[in-house]
């Protein structure tokens, strides 16, 4: 009876920090330089480009997770003349992890850059699929992140028709440290006006990132 009691306390104490593992708080944090290049289609069209700092830090908790990412950069005009635009992007994003592999994400996305007429301002409100897997036993594990708008607010003349974009790569991970290392690509496209209007936003992305666990 009392080996019965005995192995009973290890069964739950076993399955009470099982549970207590699931719901630790994990918290992430990263930065990363973007080489940000924008093209702007319209009747005053723009091309720049430059560097950008992206910083991101997420919280999850068993299978949900909560992103918040800023990014910084400046942009210069394709060619010798103009000045330099600042650019300003950040993200918002609720999600939860269906599979062990694939994690669904929404919220709201805003951006904003300086052109000719005017300061553009963009809202959008995403939903976004990520999925990842190992490739190299653990260490290497290649990513890729699909969104589209569901709806959008901009302060340009042309109406908004649709918007999408994604980013994949790969992100290395050191065995004996809390730290791993990214390497991926970016890019979004938005039409407006029926096509009278595109906006295009790409960039190759290089980070650091700490991971608890």
């Amino acid at each position: 009876m009392r080996l019965r009691l005995v192995g009973l306390a290890l069964v739950a104490a076993v399955l009470a920090a099982g549970e207590a593992r699931a719901q630790t708080l994990r918290p992430t944090l990263s930065g990363s330089v973007v080489t940000t290049r924008v093209r702007s289609q319209s009747t005053s069209p723009f091309i720049g480009a430059g560097p950008a700092f992206l910083g991101q830090g997420a919280l999850a908790i068993r299978r949900l997770k909560l992103t918040v990412s800023y990014l910084q950069g400046t942009l210069d005009p394709d060619g010798a003349l103009g000045a330099s635009r600042p650019l300003v992007e950040g993200t918002v994003l609720l999600g939860v992890r269906v599979l062990d592999w694939l994690t669904l994400e929404t919220g709201p996305h805003a951006r904003a850059y300086t052109l000719t007429a005017g300061t553009e301002r963009w809202l959008f409100w995403e939903l976004r699929a990520c999925a990842a897997t190992a490739f190299v036993g653990s260490t290497v594990r290649g990513y890729a992140e699909l969104w589209r708008v569901v709806a959008a607010d901009v302060n340009v003349p042309e109406s908004f028709d649709h918007a999408q974009g994604g980013e994949a790569g790969m992100i290395l991970r050191l065995a004996r440290a809390p730290l791993e290392g990214r390497l991926g690509y970016r890019i979004d496209h938005a039409v407006l006006g029926g096509g009278t209007r595109l906006e295009t936003v790409d960039g190759v992305v290089i980070g650091v990132g700490v991971v608890w666990h």
